[in-house]
């Protein structure tokens, strides 16, 4: 019983969410990947997995199996980078998660340029707004805007400040005025992002002091760019990250609203589980995307 195909097997089966996905990502037939699975729990002696016609789903002893599997690969992995692989090109895959709209409006393009000096390297990119947990889902790090970092668990590095601007159509302000203060911003109509650690507040700060503002706003979204759309349509107001509204400022499409107001601080990290040593691959990313926003800050070319 080849151990090491049998848990790689039962890990990308886990982060691939089903045995076909898992047999064409490892090249096995599917029949070949259900029985390695099957294997695995036989020598165990418990179920490892729940299979029902829509979905996989993890058992309780499943889960903390899959949790040391990913530890013992990874170490595994990260031994091979230390002893075989000195003096030679760092290669392999790196699989990583970073926000949508980061991803489509700024992530890639860079991603890109990190693949053409690391040939050898492969990405695994989960665009997702939530906050993914790095460690269940197999992760070797996250790309992440936010304030302090709140999970012990992880380390980060910071990347670049990634400012926030509240936003709205000149038709909107035409039709509903513009606000001149936070407290004004009760009488508008505040779009939420939805996967905000508080979707409904919003916090401003001047001249020291800090102001706080609830809102009861018509559409709540889980996706920057949406709520972008939806300003220009004339939706309503947004406190959104700066460099997704920069071309639609220029265009006259949006405008700043409380310019003279600052958001709470939010700056952009590459994250990381804190237990875990980096692979040369990892490395070398990391180093490279700090590189990178040092050169070329968020939202500006």
């Amino acid at each position: 019983m080849d151990r090491f195909l049998l848990l790689t097997t039962f890990r990308r089966v886990v982060e691939l969410d089903g045995f076909a996905a898992a047999a064409r990502d490892l090249g096995l037939s599917n029949a070949s990947v259900s029985k390695h699975v099957a294997q695995l729990e036989s020598h165990l002696g418990v179920a490892l997995l729940v299979r029902t016609t829509r979905r996989l789903s993890l058992t309780d002893a499943g889960r903390d199996y899959y949790r040391n599997a990913v530890h013992i690969l990874d170490t595994l992995t990260e031994a091979d980078d230390q002893a075989g692989l000195a003096g030679v090109a760092p290669r392999g895959r790196i699989r990583m998660t970073a926000p949508m709209s980061l991803g489509l409006a700024d992530l890639t393009d860079r991603l890109v340029d990190f693949r053409e000096r690391h040939p050898e390297i492969t990405l695994d990119v989960l665009l997702d707004d939530r906050q993914v947990d790095l460690v269940e889902h197999g992760l070797d790090l996250a790309i992440r805007g936010a304030g302090p970092l709140a999970d012990s668990s992880l380390r980060g590095r910071r990347l670049t400040p990634m400012d926030r601007w509240l936003v709205a159509s000149p038709r909107y302000l035409e039709t509903r005025g513009t606000p001149t203060s936070p407290d004004q911003l009760t009488d508008h109509a505040c779009l939420a992002y939805s996967h905000a650690a508080e979707p409904d507040v919003w916090r401003f700060r001047r001249d020291g002091a800090e102001v706080e503002v609830g809102f009861s706003g018509p559409m709540r979204i889980s996706n920057s760019i949406a709520i972008v759309t939806a300003l220009v349509r004339g939706q309503g107001m947004a406190l959104v990250p700066a460099f997704l509204v920069e071309r639609e400022l220029v265009a006259g499409q949006l405008a700043r609203v409380l310019d003279r107001w600052e958001s709470e601080p939010r700056s952009l990290h590459v994250l990381y589980p804190g237990h875990r040593e980096h692979s040369a691959r990892v490395r070398a990313l990391i180093d490279f995307l700090v590189a990178t926003y040092r050169e070329r800050p968020l939202g500006r070319d």
